[in-house]
């Protein structure tokens, strides 16, 4: 019974490790778009699921769990204000045109070089979301990543992904899971050409730039804990001086 109790608080706990990652790097914030995807998941119905592999998936890996206004560009074509679902799972775009409204036009990544989501109210977007292809930025990754803040020597990305997870409530089917939604941060060095990833915090970001310029009065903890990538935006406005 002892051995059956610990398997199952460890189970426990490794699950609500994972959930309180899914909302992001930051603590005390809540990206907009992954809360917005956990918020739909928890909204589903009871045997409304996604088949991938051997696996039943529960929630949605779309961007904001629904179609975004967009424009696409590619070096074969771009399009304007069309329909867009950007699958944070596969890194695939699908768009509808006119020809087609119902079935999407499958894009894999790096067929667009770059996307930009429009604001829209019932998705929660406020303002142009900006992303680039990884290989486009630095980065050696298959992914897009989104722009949060650019310079003339730092540049910093955001990147969104999903992962097959356990579901918290589950503990009679296998092969059950769920999209976990995750996010990172990432910035761009022009002098040494790397990408790197990166905590948005204050001791961390102190520590990290501390070689290239004293930021440590720039912003706050309080700043990273309200809204640290307009804390970000602050502390590269600065580095990218001179």
């Amino acid at each position: 019974m002892k051995i059956i109790f610990g398997f199952f608080f460890s189970l426990l706990l490794s699950l609500s490790i994972q959930d309180i990652a899914a909302q992001g790097s930051v603590p005390g914030y809540h990206d907009p778009a992954l809360s917005r995807n956990k918020l739909l998941r928890e909204q589903q119905g009871e045997g409304v699921y996604k088949l991938i592999g051997a696996y039943k998936v529960k929630g949605i890996s779309y961007l904001f769990g629904q179609k975004l206004v967009a424009d696409i560009f590619s070096v074969k074509e771009t399009a304007a204000n069309v329909n867009i679902n950007y699958d944070t799972y596969n890194q695939e775009i699908e768009f509808f045109s006119a020809e087609s409204p119902a079935k999407p036009l499958v894009k894999t990544p790096g067929d667009i070089d770059s996307f930009v989501v429009k604001p829209q109210a019932d998705a929660g977007i406020n303002e142009e979301l900006h992303f680039i292809y990884g290989p486009l930025t630095g980065s050696s990754e298959k992914a897009y990543f989104q722009v949060i803040t650019s310079g003339k020597r730092f540049n910093l990305y955001k990147r969104y992904k999903s992962e097959l997870g356990y579901v918290s409530d589950n503990y009679i089917q296998s092969e059950l899971r769920q999209f976990d939604m995750l996010s990172d941060y990432f910035y761009y060095d022009a002098v040494t050409k790397k990408m790197k990833k990166i905590k948005l915090n204050l001791s961390n970001v102190t520590k990290e730039f501390k070689s290239v310029k004293d930021i440590s009065g720039i912003a706050t903890n309080d700043d990273f804990t309200s809204d640290p990538e307009a804390a970000m935006r602050k502390i590269f406005a600065v580095l990218n001086e001179g």
